[in-house]
């Protein structure tokens, strides 16, 4: 993408969000409006421990946001029109204040729009979007997004522009200029990148097998820094999924994503193709205390041998405890959980949730460290680790919950090992409280 086309494209999509959201913003406050409006209080605190640390790290956060809704019905084919905002503040141990917009949106639902059994639903303004995979992109966007659902056709297209968004709440941290933007306390927005979503699902096509294409790109819309050694990161990824029952109670879904990208850097560009390929089943059993069984594999290439860097949009992490990226990584888990008390007298005791999850993982390339602290340099061994994590969730009440989250992980050293010695087992214990109003 040309120097001019970044520029004309920033401030087409800076002036759509800025009037988008000025819209929205003033729809809730029209005389005569029934509006519905709640609040939430969510608090966290967690600590990881390991001898490699200096000392624990710890993190506590309290976000406390208020919503307002307002919903339209128009026209007899029963279309609606929702108008959702939502403001927050968020409280953390190391920044006192945060004032943000979570949502400013309109969702649109249209019945019987090219056909009596088709609905078209659309959604402008600010709103959380999530690609097929769920691996790739899942991230706030400033934007739009429609999808068209029939019977024996579903379709969608999305796009949007991530430069409004602010920087510390920012998750898209692809290249170095994005890494270095992430811990500048003047740098107010995050990364700047133009955003585009499409899918089409054959619903059911072949064994009631859901089969998707998908196409996801984005695109840096900041000049490569020559003076700063600033790069930009380019990236497309072409993909197909296919998921659907397989028995009753037993479910599968597995894809499949080629990304071509390229990286400019002093004037040098440099072209990747990655891979980035995962399976799961899963299955499930309600008279068995609500167990739910689950296991998943997942391969994401690295640079080296044949394959390149695959890179994912709003990043992510291969694990719950350790800090390792979801990058040049392969692991697969097992997940088991269920209702202890289902069976039981009141709801405070039937909604008791437990879980537990275990995680073995290996960096594919041996020519890439795993972009983790003491991670071994050469290429002499590929086991990163093994972790395990329980969790056990409670409704005490309709409006407030509680989980408690505590793991394990052990890396893997010697002569097999990704990682050096210096790095040792870290454990993790987080607990949550969400309340509603």
């Amino acid at each position: 993408m040309t120097h001019f086309w970044k520029i004309e494209l920033r401030s087409a999509m800076i002036l759509f969000t800025v009037l988008s959201l000025a819209t929205l913003l003033a729809v809730p406050a029209l005389p005569g409006q029934e509006i519905t409006w709640g609040g939430t209080v969510d608090g966290t605190g967690s600590g990881t421990f390991a001898d490699h640390l200096d000392e624990p790290d710890s993190a506590f956060s309290v976000n406390t946001a208020l919503w307002l809704r307002s919903l339209f019905t128009a026209g007899d084919g029963g279309s609606t029109y929702e108008v959702e905002v939502q403001p927050s503040y968020t409280w953390t141990d190391d920044r006192p204040y945060l004032f943000d917009l979570d949502r400013a949106k309109l969702d649109v639902i249209v019945p019987g729009f090219g056909g009596s059994a088709s609905v078209l639903r659309a959604t402008v303004g600010r709103f959380r979007a999530v690609d097929a995979s769920g691996q790739i992109f899942s991230h706030t966007l400033d934007g739009a997004d429609i999808t068209w659902s029939h019977p024996v056709l579903r379709a969608r297209v999305g796009t949007g522009y991530t430069g409004l968004i602010l920087n510390p709440v920012s998750g898209i941290r692809m290249s170095g200029a994005d890494d270095a933007d992430s811990g500048d306390d003047e740098v107010f927005w995050g990364p700047p990148r133009y955003i585009v979503l499409s899918e089409i699902t054959l619903p059911g096509l072949i064994l009631r097998q859901s089969v998707t294409a998908a196409y996801i790109g984005q695109w840096d819309l900041r000049d490569a820094d020559e003076e700063q050694q600033e790069d930009t990161l380019d990236s497309n990824y072409f993909g197909v999924r296919i998921d659907g029952p397989l028995a009753s109670g037993l479910f599968q879904d597995i894809g499949f994503y080629l990304s071509p990208s390229t990286r400019e850097l002093a004037g040098e560009k440099e072209n990747d193709l990655g891979i980035l390929g995962s399976a799961r089943v899963r299955y499930f059993r309600p008279d068995w205390n609500s167990s739910r069984f689950a296991i998943r594999g997942v391969v994401v290439s690295g640079a080296g041998n044949k394959e390149d860097n695959f890179y994912t949009i709003s990043g992510g992490q291969a694990g719950l405890v350790s800090d390792i990226p979801l990058e040049n990584i392969a692991y697969g888990e097992a997940t088991y959980g269920v209702r202890p008390f289902a069976g039981g007298d009141t709801r405070m005791i039937r909604d008791i949730q437990t879980g537990i999850t275990t995680r073995m993982l290996w960096r594919m390339s041996d020519e890439q460290p795993i972009d983790s602290f003491g991670a071994v340099v050469s290429d002499d061994g590929r086991y990163a680790g093994t972790e395990v994590s329980v969790n056990v969730g409670w409704r005490a009440l309709s409006d407030l919950g509680t989980s408690i989250t505590a793991g394990a992980f052990w890396p893997g050293t010697g002569s097999s090992g990704a990682f050096t010695n210096e790095r040792k087992p870290e454990y993790l214990l987080r607990m949550k409280v969400s309340a509603s109003f």
